[in-house]
């Protein structure tokens, strides 16, 4: 079975997912509502987990058991379901050799280094109505000429949720 990145991730209105100090804070108010935006759904569906450390510490969880790999500078090892990996998108994916369906969760960062290795398959962008002015961008420079095809979408409200495959 060939693995899928799949990039599954809540993002403002004007494209941000974290503020100036990296925090997600700004989400806390979607969070424990009626709806799960999908979010369960989506879980069921996929076998790992690939985490930025600063993601992974501002929601320290193991995933339901699901294998975790954390991306890190300066923490190695693994403990329980999850490990700890550095370098990069390509060399990850070479030596852990992840099967199926991998959430590709955050942050900006990584998952920048799987787009400019043309590693993601699918985007499913939570779009919250909401404008954060600044903070960390979902997208950085340098990944131009990335074309995805929308295949479908879904609202919850005020909340749309985007899906797009390469």
């Amino acid at each position: 079975m060939r693995s899928k990145i799949v990039l599954y991730i809540a993002m403002t209105i004007d494209g941000f997912i974290a503020s100036k100090n990296l925090s997600v804070k700004w989400l806390d108010k979607y969070m424990g509502k009626k709806t799960d935006y999908g979010y369960k759904k989506f879980f069921r569906g996929i076998d790992a987990v690939v985490v930025g450390n600063t993601t992974q510490k501002q929601f320290p969880t193991n995933y339901e058991g699901k294998p975790c790999f954390v991306f890190s500078r300066k923490e190695t090892g693994a403990k329980d379901n999850i490990t700890y990996v550095k370098g990069s998108a390509k060399s990850f994916m070479k030596k852990y050799k992840p099967k199926g369906n991998i959430w590709l969760l955050g942050g900006a960062e990584i998952i920048n280094h799987f787009l400019k290795d043309n590693l993601v398959d699918e985007m499913r962008l939570t779009v919250m109505p909401e404008i954060l002015g600044d903070g960390v961008r979902l997208f950085k420079e340098g990944n131009k000429g990335k074309m995805f095809k929308l295949v479908g979408k879904k609202s919850y409200g005020d909340v749309v949720e985007l899906h797009y495959k390469k």
